[in-house]
């Protein structure tokens, strides 16, 4: 029996509906969703999306090799805010089938792991589910519908080890430190405060050291009363 394109359509918009309606993040990132939470100030989430768009590395991860947030931040952050449900793996051995449907290649794209299947459902677990995105994208590579859980990547990757057998040089890849690199494409500001008193016209000098070394200088005068 043919199934016309209308019905793929419908099965499609169905499939993205139930992972957008899981959580209140969307597509926001989540470094956004921490900084706008207070467990990150505003620059260290602008220093870490520089990262995150030069490497292509996942925030969380980019969060945590910074020393920012720590390996449990973004696990009990979005289990307790943003209703996704905690998976410990080792406490939640995966079904074998489950293995079977979701290739070691495709998982460490996605810092995804699979738990068991029910029908045409799929449960995973994700370091970044509130990544929909990258959710979406995995649904379409597996053609099912997916509900997605939250793990620490450090529980992820042991598990890659325990049920997908790579080694300890392919786990520690994952660990990658990425903090001395972004750190020295940090712009640092110096700024010299000027002296003044009552009534007193001054000016001051900003110096502002930008990547490549070059030195951006502003003058400016302000009246102070």
């Amino acid at each position: 029996m043919a199934i016309s394109s209308g019905n793929i359509a419908r099965r499609r918009s169905s499939i993205k509906k139930t992972v957008k309606d899981q959580s209140g993040a969307g597509r926001i990132k989540v470094g956004e969703l921490l900084s706008k939470a207070g467990y990150i100030t505003a620059t260290q989430f602008e220093t870490a999306k520089k990262e995150v768009q030069k490497n292509g590395t996942r925030m969380s991860a980019v969060l945590r090799q910074l020393e920012y947030i720590d390996e449990n931040t973004v696990f009990n952050f979005l289990s307790r805010h943003h209703n996704y449900v905690p998976a410990v793996i080792k406490n939640e051995p995966p079904s074998p089938d489950a293995i079977k449907q979701l290739p070691y290649e495709l998982a460490k794209q996605y810092m995804a792991f699979p738990l068991r299947m029910a029908g045409n459902t799929f449960q995973i677990t994700m370091a970044e589910p509130s990544d929909a995105a990258a959710v979406e994208e995995l649904q379409d590579e597996l053609g099912k519908e997916l509900t997605v859980c939250v793990s620490t990547e450090k529980d992820i990757v042991e598990a890659y080890k325990k049920y997908y057998g790579i080694d300890d040089e392919e786990a520690n890849s994952f660990f990658d430190n990425l903090a001395e690199e972004a750190e020295d494409d940090l712009s640092v500001t110096q700024v010299r405060l000027p002296q003044f008193t009552a009534g007193q016209q001054t000016s001051a000098e900003i110096y502002r050291v930008v990547p490549g070394g070059q030195i951006d200088r502003d003058r400016f005068h302000s009246l102070f009363p």
